[in-house]
């Protein structure tokens, strides 16, 4: 998958190719995970239903969702499983035994590294989180017993990835926050799910179609929340109005007079004691 989008999008680098990765990979798990009950065996059939009456969307999600709790309920607690056996490395492992049989130890232990990109690399991995929570908003009020569940998968989380991103794993490009945000934004996508949920439920246990419109109502705040998110957070560049103020002023006078105290001197040209 990574190969497509190297060969298919234009990246500023290589590690651009996880960003895409964690997009293609949260709508991939929204439809066949969150959403695999109302989808069904068929995608196709699906996705022209709702093309022909997008109006029936709520009325599909109220009838089909609620009787597929249980099922997220055993995902969620086999996510711990799978969370626990990312701490044994247990694909590295393999991969060192193999090599260690034709290389020394030092080079086998090199060559076991990284873990497979695709799967365990930070785009896959932050996708699969927000799946994850996405799960907890939109089943938790029909099923409460679920947010205690996310909850206990997310302190697992915690315990597992703050063992092996900074101790164990080997560390990987950096791009800035662009995946927190990403994490953000989707959780923004996963409430309008949750509120066209919801307004199925209100329409077809409370029989009121004013209640239902009262909560289709909440899709305006949630797509003013959205639109706010993207436009309003300068977190990629400092604004302007920031640098031109006595204190951004203040801030970089003191950043440019700032003595620089690191002296590189070739090893080579150095004069022999």
């Amino acid at each position: 998958i990574i190969w497509i989008f190297k060969l298919c999008f234009t990246l500023k680098a290589e590690a651009w190719a996880q960003h895409k990765l964690q997009i293609w990979y949260f709508w991939f798990q929204i439809v066949f995970v969150v959403l695999a009950a109302a989808v069904g065996r068929n995608v196709r059939d699906f996705t022209e239903g709702l093309a022909e009456d997008p109006l029936a969307l709520p009325a599909l999600l109220a009838e089909t969702l609620p009787y597929s709790t249980h099922f997220h309920m055993n995902f969620m607690v086999l996510q711990w499983v799978t969370h626990c056996q990312n701490m044994l490395r247990y694909v590295n492992l393999t991969k060192y035994l193999s090599f260690s049989v034709l290389y020394e130890h030092e080079e086998a232990a090199k060559k076991a590294e990284p873990e497979d990109q695709e799967y365990y690399g930070i785009g896959s991995r932050s996708a699969r989180w927000t799946t994850n929570m996405t799960i907890g908003l939109v089943y938790g009020t029909l099923c409460p017993p679920m947010y205690l569940l996310v909850f206990i998968n997310f302190a697992v989380t915690r315990l597992a990835y703050g063992y092996l991103i900074p101790f164990a794993e080997t560390r990987k490009p950096d791009l800035g926050g662009v995946f927190f945000v990403g994490q953000l934004r989707h959780l923004h996508h996963a409430l309008i799910i949750y509120v066209v949920l919801m307004t199925g439920i209100v329409m077809h246990r409370a029989n009121n179609v004013a209640l239902a419109v009262i909560t289709a109502a909440s899709l305006i705040y949630i797509f003013f929340a959205l639109k706010r998110f993207d436009t309003h957070f300068t977190w990629e560049r400092l604004p302007f109005q920031e640098l031109s103020s006595d204190a951004g002023r203040a801030t970089d006078a003191k950043t440019a007079a700032r003595a620089n105290a690191a002296v590189y001197m070739q090893p080579e040209l150095k004069e022999s004691s």
